[in-house]
């Protein structure tokens, strides 16, 4: 459902398992956030960046700056956003709000373009 709002070319899902994929272009990842598949995608993300399948990324997390997959995955950021307050996540039937706050890191070449448009909605580090 949530791909007919974003309309992103390719699109994986559990059925599809996007860990087994290439990740080529450019990639918005918003990966399951329970343990260990957490980890997983983050290391995905920066395994496919630093590869150069993946030329820009967009990682929304859970702001866990304490665990090990948060830090792996801040090692390749160019930038990294922390918007005010939490966000509400959109659902088809329902909008729910997560228990602590994200984080939306960016790994590419435009992070002053990256901390312009996030900018607005909190603190953003350009690294």
């Amino acid at each position: 459902a949530a791909n007919a709002v974003v309309r992103a070319s390719a699109f994986f899902d559990a059925k599809t398992d996007g860990l087994t994929k290439e990740w080529p272009g450019r990639v918005f990842l918003n990966p399951p956030y329970a343990p260990p598949l957490v980890s997983q995608f983050s290391a995905k993300f920066r395994e496919e960046f630093h590869a150069g399948r993946m030329t820009q990324g967009i990682a929304l997390v859970n702001n866990a700056t304490e665990t090990k997959w948060f830090q792996e995955l801040a090692s390749c950021a160019s930038a990294i956003a922390f918007p005010l307050g939490r966000i509400q996540f959109w659902h088809p039937s329902k909008t729910s709000i997560p228990l602590q706050g994200q984080a939306i890191v960016y790994a590419g070449p435009n992070a002053a373009n990256f901390r312009r448009v996030f900018g607005a909605f909190g603190l953003t580090v350009l690294l």
